[in-house]
């Protein structure tokens, strides 16, 4: 009985060690969704970026700009297929790509040699920082999108 204890004593500690050597991978920041996450070293974070695309050159850029700090900052990304601007207000958001977008017609329009697959590489900046970026290019034509892109031509 007493060898059964040590033995269980002995698989707890092992087991406990596990979680002293590995970090939890939900700790760190990471983009659980389609797009991507780029994180300047100002406090500007580009989210869930994405051009969605039915394959004919043409695509929609999707996500959200977050500035997190205090002041004001002018976002931009800069690719051959794109070229915007975005006025971002201290400690708000914008979100490109919305349910109001597409009724307004506010989409931003991207053109390139691009394909669904592929991405598009670009740099983001805000702030004074700035990163490269592949934004990836999704088929407008998925279940999850067929609404989100209007004049795709999906078969």
């Amino acid at each position: 009985m007493k060898l059964l204890r040590l033995t269980a004593a002995g698989a707890l500690l092992v087991l406990a060690s596990c979680s002293t050597t590995t970090e939890a991978i939900t700790q760190k920041p990471y983009a659980p969704s389609d797009g991507i996450r780029v994180h300047l070293d100002s406090d500007v974070v580009f989210e869930n970026l994405m051009i969605l695309s039915d394959g004919s050159g043409e695509g929609i850029l999707y996500g959200s700009i977050n500035n997190r700090g205090g002041d004001d900052v002018r976002a931009v990304i800069v690719s051959d297929a794109l070229d915007e601007s975005f006025a971002v207000d201290a400690g708000s958001s914008i979100n490109l790509g919305t349910l109001a977008d597409i009724e307004d017609g506010n989409l931003v329009t991207v053109r390139g040699d691009f394909v669904p697959g592929t991405n598009v590489r670009s740099t983001v900046s805000a702030g004074g920082a700035e990163s490269a970026a592949a934004i990836p290019v999704i088929s407008a034509c998925s279940p999850d999108y067929v609404d989100a892109f209007p004049d795709a031509e999906c078969d």
